[in-house]
């Protein structure tokens, strides 16, 4: 896959911490409210600065990082993820 990515862990409404330990505040406003969990945050290629705000997509809540990690693979070889392959991930 081309876009840059990231794995988070949203900790609440207003919180997440991002690949690197950090603890990372966000904007419900600008990407709507995130259930806890893991997530593949994909960044548009065009951003200078990675923003946990509108400019990136959210795929998620996974329960596990591992979970989002394999889903992640599966987008980057192309695979496309049929919505039962996200169920058994959530469960």
């Amino acid at each position: 896959m081309d876009c840059p990515y990231e794995i988070v862990h949203v900790i609440d409404s207003r919180h997440l911490i991002d690949s690197e330990s950090y603890q990372r505040a966000f904007d419900p406003a600008q990407i709507g409210l995130l259930a806890r969990g893991f997530y593949i945050v994909l960044w548009p290629r065009e951003c200078a600065g990675l923003r946990y705000d509108s400019g990136a997509d959210y795929l998620g809540p996974f329960p596990t990082r591992r979970a989002a990690e394999e889903t992640h693979a599966l987008i980057g070889a192309g695979t496309p993820v049929h919505p039962a392959v996200e169920a058994s991930a959530l469960a």
